[in-house]
């Protein structure tokens, strides 16, 4: 059985015969045999389907290290990271060469522990980090028995964006689009009216407008996960890389249509249906949403500020090299090459918010 016969026969089942889109991408996506994220195979870098500031270079993970470090000890938290979905753990082993390397005693003492649902790369992340002490669960109910309360810092890249949305739009009345099968047995959209007070508790909770004929996308999943990540942490910074927009921001007239996307190959596909399971599928992060949450289990919203800005104040230009112009693929000029993406990565924010007693 494949796929889009698993999902075919889940909507073909339902009383509605549709499924709501969250489903969609979280078999999509998550499937245990069949999802993207959890089949084998590279997912980021020149041969998977994406690029992430993680497999640009080992640059990004060194000037982490150095800001990480810094945290910890200037705020005096417990020598603890939390790196949620972190993915084939190159980040991972560069991060903790630089610990290592910059401050031996403090290496020592760091607990530093793994979120990550996918065997693939639970697997990569072992075999990638031999040379040290990481410990990896594959979900937050699994590390919360070993780690009741976090004090610390957790830290996610591109993980946020990653969750499973249910997707709404406003016409005469509020309509949730759904996922169906048209005549030919192919994935199509379905309109039903939006009943679910999870979604209409979602707009009212953090103040969300929509215009006529706006389509947005309703994270429920990550704000269940935001809440337990607030419940969680007793005292301790998250810091969150993603991209994502403002309430004021969801209102400009080319995101009416929302953010919803795939990628495959390093290109833009636009309709999600396309590939259940070949393709990364991912949406635009609630920023107001994840400051809200936040808030209401007391965490403060330190800074919100574009990656490259974020980089830069912490130290990435000392990473540039002196280069020989007669030699321009060395690594001296591979390495000054990605400091300059990052510098200008501003697509990607840095949120930080912080909980103290």
């Amino acid at each position: 059985m494949s796929l889009k016969h698993v999902i075919i026969n889940e909507i073909e089942r339902s009383s509605e015969a549709s499924i709501t889109f969250e489903r969609f991408m979280a078999l999509s996506l998550y499937h245990p045999r069949y999802g993207y994220y959890q089949k084998d195979g590279p997912k980021t870098g020149i041969s998977g389907d994406f690029f992430t500031s993680t497999s640009v270079h080992d640059v990004y993970p060194r000037v982490l290290a150095r800001a990480f470090i810094n945290e910890i000890q200037n705020n005096e938290y417990a020598p603890v990271i939390v790196d949620a979905g972190s993915g084939d753990g190159k980040f991972i082993s560069s991060f903790l060469d630089e610990v290592k390397f910059l401050d031996h005693q403090f290496y020592k003492k760091l607990h530093y522990f793994v979120l990550e649902s996918s065997p693939y790369h639970q697997q990569l992340i072992t075999d990638r980090t031999k040379q040290h002490h990481v410990q990896i669960y594959p979900s937050l109910s699994s590390i919360k028995k070993v780690l009741p309360k976090l004090n610390g810092i957790l830290f996610s890249n591109e993980l946020l964006d990653a969750f499973p949305v249910r997707v709404i739009e406003k016409q005469q009345e509020l309509v949730e689009v759904c996922v169906g099968l048209d005549e030919c047995n192919c994935f199509t959209e379905v309109y039903i009216p939006c009943t679910d007070p999870a979604i209409h508790n979602w707009i009212a909770r953090h103040e969300l407008q929509m215009s006529d004929g706006q389509r947005i996308e309703i994270p429920l999943a990550m704000g269940k996960w935001l809440d337990e990540i607030g419940s969680w942490l007793d005292t301790g910074k998250v810091i969150t890389v993603d991209y994502g927009y403002t309430n004021e921001e969801w209102k400009s007239p080319e995101r009416r249509r929302g953010s919803l996307r795939g990628y495959r190959n390093h290109q833009l596909i636009e309709n999600v249906l396309q590939y259940p399971g070949e393709m990364d599928i991912t949406t635009h992060v609630h920023i107001d949403a994840i400051k809200n949450i936040g808030l209401s289990h007391g965490m403060k919203w330190v800074s919100c500020m574009p990656q490259g800005e974020f980089l830069l104040k912490e130290g990435l230009l000392q990473f540039l090299q002196p280069t020989n112009p007669n030699n321009p693929f060395s690594k001296e000029y591979k390495q000054n090459r990605a400091i300059r993406w990052l510098a200008e990565s501003n697509q990607f924010l840095v949120m930080i918010q912080e909980k103290r007693h």
